[in-house]
Formats: C-alpha cells, sequence, structure tokens
C-alpha cells in the first residue's frame, strides 16, 4: 500500500477472488461457484447479433431486459434495476442507503464483499452471528442500523432460511433490509412474492450462477419502486452493456436450459453430500450450488493443496470461522467424480 491510501481501508487488499487458471489449462474448477454447464446456446446468436449496434450506448435502463425481468417475476418495470453484475448493485446499496458513520447490520459469517463495501463508503459493520442450520437470529433485526444485508443461501457456507422464517424476524424492521439470493435458484423458494408486503426489501438476483453467465457481469434488484429509484440515482451511468444485455435476455429466454442447469446442481449436491458425509466429512447442510465441509482430520490448507496439484481447484479460506472447511462447488458429473476420486472416496 502507499503513503496516500485512506486510512479507513486499513491496509488489507481487498477482496480475494478465487484463482481463476487460463483458459483452456483443463484445470477442474471448483472454486468459484460457476455454473457446470455453459449457457444456453441462443446466447451466442443474440451476442452477434448485438455487436453490430456496439457503436451506440446500451439503453441507460437495460433495456429491453428490465421489462423481461419484470415479466419473469410479475412486477413493474420500475421494480427493476440492473448492474454489472450483483455485486455492483450491493455496491450501490451501500451508497443509497448508508451515510459515513452510519451502522450495516450483517450476518456472520457472511459473503466476504460485505464488509468491504462498507468500509469503502464508510459505514460501521456490525455483525449477528448464525447457527449452522442458517436460522435468522432476532439480533438481526433489533440491532440498530440503517441497513441490514442477508445472503440467503448464505455466503459461504450454503445454509437457507425459508422465507417465511426471514419474514418472521425482519418483517417489522424500520430500515432497508437487502436479500441476496444469488444462490437462491438452487434453494426451495424465493423471498421475491413477499416484496408486494415489504416496501424496505431489496431481493438481489444474478445470471451468474443458474444462468451459466458469470464471465458477462449481470445482475439486479427487484423491490419497490421508491427503493429502486434510490438505487437507480447512484448507480454508475449505462451498467450494463449491450453484449451482456442480449446474453441475459436470451438466457433468460431459455428457461428450460436453465432448469437443466439447476437440476443438474442439485442431483449432484446429493450425490457429493453421501459420498463426503460417507468418507467423514463434516457438512454445512447447503440449498447453495456449493457445499462447505470439514475433511477429517480438519487440514483443510492441506487438502486443498494435495487436490491442486492433481489440478482440482477448491476453496479454502485461511482467516475467519471457516479456516478448517472447504467450499466445494458442485460441477458437471464427470469433474464430481474426478474430484471424490482425488479424494480417495469411491463415486
Amino acid at each position: 500500500m502507499s503513503r496516500y491510501r485512506r486510512a479507513s481501508l486499513g491496509s488489507g487488499s481487498g477482496y480475494v477472488p478465487g484463482e481463476q487458471p487460463p483458459d483452456g489449462a483443463h484445470w477442474i474448477k471448483l472454486n468459484t461457484n460457476e455454473s457446470p454447464l455453459p449457457p444456453s446456446l441462443g446466447v451466442g446468436p443474440a451476442v452477434e447479433e448485438a455487436v453490430v449496434e456496439l457503436h451506440r450506448y446500451p439503453h441507460p435502463q437495460g433495456e429491453p431486459l428490465r421489462s423481461a425481468l419484470a415479466r419473469h417475476h410479475g412486477l413493474s418495470p420500475e421494480s427493476v434495476v440492473l448492474g454489472n453484475g450483483a455485486d455492483q448493485v450491493l455496491e450501490s446499496c451501500f451508497r443509497a442507503f448508508a451515510d459515513p458513520g452510519d451502522t450495516v447490520v450483517l450476518t456472520r459469517p457472511t459473503y466476504s464483499l460485505l464488509p468491504l463495501l462498507a468500509r469503502l463508503g464508510g459505514a460501521r459493520v456490525v455483525t449477528v452471528p448464525m447457527d449452522g442450520g442458517g436460522t435468522l437470529p432476532e439480533a438481526f433485526a433489533t440491532t440498530p442500523g440503517v441497513m441490514r444485508v442477508l445472503c440467503n443461501p448464505n455466503s459461504p457456507t450454503g445454509s437457507w432460511a425459508p422465507p417465511a422464517a426471514v419474514a418472521a424476524v425482519v418483517g417489522a424492521v424500520d430500515s432497508v433490509v437487502v436479500i441476496d439470493e444469488a444462490y437462491c435458484d438452487f434453494a426451495p423458494e424465493s423471498c421475491v412474492p413477499l416484496l408486494a408486503d415489504n416496501d424496505n426489501w431489496l431481493v438481489l438476483r444474478t445470471f451468474a450462477k443458474s444462468y451459466g453467465l458469470a464471465g458477462l457481469r449481470v445482475g439486479y434488484a427487484l423491490g419497490h419502486p421508491d427503493l429502486i429509484a434510490d438505487v437507480s440515482a447512484v448507480i454508475e451511468i449505462y451498467p450494463v452493456d449491450r453484449l451482456a444485455l442480449a446474453a441475459a435476455g436470451a438466457a433468460l429466454a431459455d428457461q428450460a436450459h436453465h432448469a437443466r442447469i439447476v437440476e443438474m446442481v442439485v442431483s449432484e449436491r446429493e450425490r457429493l453430500v453421501a459420498a463426503l458425509e460417507g468418507a467423514g466429512w463434516d457438512l454445512v447442510p447447503s440449498q447453495a450450488n456449493f457445499v462447505l465441509g470439514r475433511p477429517p482430520g480438519g487440514d483443510a490448507a492441506g487438502v486443498a493443496s494435495d487436490l491442486r496439484q492433481q489440478r482440482i481447484l477448491v476453496r479454502h479460506f485461511p482467516d475467519g470461522d471457516h479456516r478448517d472447511r472447504l467450499r466445494i462447488t458442485l460441477g458437471a458429473p464427470e469433474q464430481n467424480t474426478a474430484l471424490l476420486a482425488a479424494l480417495g472416496i469411491g463415486a
């Protein structure tokens, strides 16, 4: 760090992404929660068609994708805001609702980007511990704060709270409630139907996971038009480019392919959980496209290193509460079989 860096940022290096090997390098990549399948076959032609308009800016609100998403979720277009990935939408929520010095309430554990976003905006963070099963504590609602952010399913654990349970805890709070549902398509239910009764809620979604578009950074938020207007006021101009809009529109239109991705992940999650638990792993119950588990003996770093030697990448978090665990993305069946073989576990 230089001597000019803002003191409030501290000496950390910011968000640390998972390792990304070169394309075509023949790694089995189970460390960044990407889709096991490529996107819909309709994406390529849609992107090619959009190329001829690249000399023009995209629609500032992301049309026609915004209206398509509104129809998909049964909302008005004014209830949707698009961003360059769900991370940009999250950042815009901090910018819209938390002044420097304000308190934002997070769970512990949570998505590691969230405390960084708070620090960037000068907000104060208070964390509320969750149990291993994903139960949302009452303190998440009673702790004073201008905004509360819940990842549901949780990152990095995969635990999930049913929407009715979320509403029972935060349904009456007088602050903004942001529910990051990046992994919700792999869970039984979404909080989106509860937006009609909670005008202070925002639900965030992404095309990165269940639509296979992690490489094209498209995310969005759903909520009351007044909250959406607040986020829109602070998000960057033209946040989603023409190619990404075209790709996401084609992916959204192909719900059959979307269902294939979800069905593969859920099926492989059941298979991998059964195999790992049968071999003595301690797993957090997951409703996401990954599992978080402690290997027998607890040497997560050593297991990750051994797997890397075999060109299999999983995610190890060396700091914090989960240093003895590995987060493993659900890959395609043959990738998961290779992982189990590398661990010495029969498929």
